[in-house]
């Protein structure tokens, strides 16, 4: 055998090596596929049965639940223990003429009975809605399937309630009354009831009173001083006022306006707290915090000057404007006197109300300042008029 037939034999071999091995790695690719599916199946099933568990177990927890809600599998049981407690809870809550009747029974698909009830009677509005909540406070497989309330003509309401409760066929016969409260229901009665009596169905929603003074309030020292509190309602409803803490005893708030008198013999400074109520549906509230300030009366205001019996000034005229050796001089003669007034730049003058300077004097009029305004006045002039119309300028 040649070189080249050595080569081609070597060639050959290699080639069939070759496909050995891709064959080789196919087949345990496939294999390794296969098995991951498997893995990743039975992983799929595993998970299922779990959940399928958990269904069970939580089916389980649920229907123990439901055990100890249910009434007594026994029906004749389930129908008088259950009729004995809707009669209990009308009259606990003040029904008159009330009626409990036992409309049917039947069996729902073979797990439990339903019984049906329906109460009638007469009650107020506040006693039908503390009805409700024991009825839901009363954690039973039950439900209040529909109700009516028509007032009547006493001035109450007649309350007529359309009651499904549930016996499972499982429970036993002496299972005890259930007594433990429902998590679904607010077991204070009160927290219950609030929301629904103190809803205004006719109106938005009433909104609180606003304080809109200063928080602070001064009052004289040994004299009673009164100061009204600037509360305003949004809907313009009455109010009343009341303090939240007891004042001192020198302090007082009138109830229906609102005015607060202070009456200290000495200077001090505290806080009070006070409230304002309004008339809405329902009441709504608003606290506020004052300080007090008990201080010295103001001083005095200051006296205003005496008014004259007649102003000089209404009867003064510029006369005449005389050229002297250096200056001119104004000639102002007030009547009600008979006396001329000579006046020079730089002279001062005080005429009945009007006290100035003269500031300038020319042949054609004089310049006067009187409380800081300047005006002229010319010959044959009024002083007090000029003196007017300066300050409407």
């Amino acid at each position: 055998m040649n070189q080249r037939e050595r080569f081609l034999a070597i060639l050959v071999g290699g080639l069939m090596i070759a496909v050995v091995v891709w064959w080789g790695f196919g087949k345990y690719r496939s294999a390794l596929k296969v098995r991951n599916n498997q893995i990743a199946n039975l992983e799929n099933e595993k998970q299922q049965l779990v959940e399928k568990q958990l269904q069970g177990e939580y089916a389980n927890r649920q229907m123990g639940e439901y055990m100890a809600r249910s009434l007594p599998g026994d029906p004749q049981i389930a129908q008088s223990n259950y009729q004995q407690y809707l009669l209990n809870m009308v009259q606990a809550n003040g029904l008159t003429k009330a009626v409990v009747d036992l409309n049917s029974t039947r069996p729902i698909g073979g797990l439990y009975q339903q019984i049906d009830f329906r109460v009638q009677g007469n009650t107020t509005f506040p006693n039908f809605i503390s009805l409700l909540h024991d009825f839901y406070a009363r954690d039973y497989l039950h439900r209040i399937r529909d109700f009516s309330i028509r007032p009547t003509k006493e001035g109450d309401f007649r309350v007529e309630l359309s009651i499904d409760a549930i016996a499972l066929l499982t429970a036993p016969e002496n299972l005890p009354p259930r007594k433990e409260p429902s998590w679904r229901v607010d077991g204070d009665a009160t927290a219950y009831t609030e929301p629904i009596m103190n809803r205004n169905l006719f109106e938005p929603p009433n909104s609180a009173p606003r304080y809109e003074g200063r928080p602070e309030i001064e009052a004289i020292v040994g004299r009673e001083s009164p100061a009204p509190l600037t509360f305003k309602d949004p809907e313009g409803h009455e109010m009343k006022f009341e303090f939240v803490e007891t004042p001192p005893d020198f302090v007082s708030l009138d109830s229906r306006s609102g005015t607060l008198k202070v009456d200290s013999p000495e200077k001090r400074e505290f806080e009070i707290l006070v409230r304002a109520i309004d008339s809405g549906f329902p009441r709504r509230t608003t606290e506020q915090k004052l300080t007090i300030k008990v201080v010295d009366p103001p001083p005095p205001p200051p006296e205003d000057p005496p008014k004259l019996a007649f102003d000089d000034a209404t009867q003064t005229v510029l006369t005449a404007l005389v050229q002297g050796r250096d200056e001119w001089t104004a000639w102002m003669h007030v009547r009600t006197r008979d006396k001329t007034l000579r006046l020079k730049v730089g002279d001062q003058f005080e005429i009945g109300s009007l006290k100035g300077e003269v500031v300038a004097v020319t042949p054609r009029h004089v310049e006067l300042e009187i409380d800081g305004r300047r005006f002229t006045l010319k010959p044959a002039g009024n002083l007090s008029e000029a003196a007017k119309r300066s300050q409407e300028d």
